[in-house]
């Protein structure tokens, strides 16, 4: 079966990784993203509860900025105490 476009079982494939990691991490990266525009965004695809698909180039920074946020939110009890 063919159609104007082409063929009509045609698949589309992006080259990514696959994140897996639990829901508190997910929505920081999904915030992340939505700060982006366009070709920076770095996020392919929302797969599920705990996994989402990445562009590869931005594997490296993206574990910084996870890093950064999970730092800023995490309590360090002071020594002194």
């Amino acid at each position: 079966m063919s159609s104007a476009y082409g063929d009509a079982y045609a698949v589309k494939m992006t080259s990514g990784v696959l994140v897996t990691c639990d829901s508190a991490a997910k929505q920081i990266l999904l915030h992340l993203d939505s700060m982006r525009d366009g070709p920076y965004k770095f996020m392919i695809r929302d797969v599920d509860e705990t996994h989402i698909m990445i562009k590869r180039e931005y594997v490296e920074e993206i574990k910084e900025l996870l890093q950064d946020e999970l730092e800023k939110n995490t309590y360090i009890q002071d020594p002194n105490m």
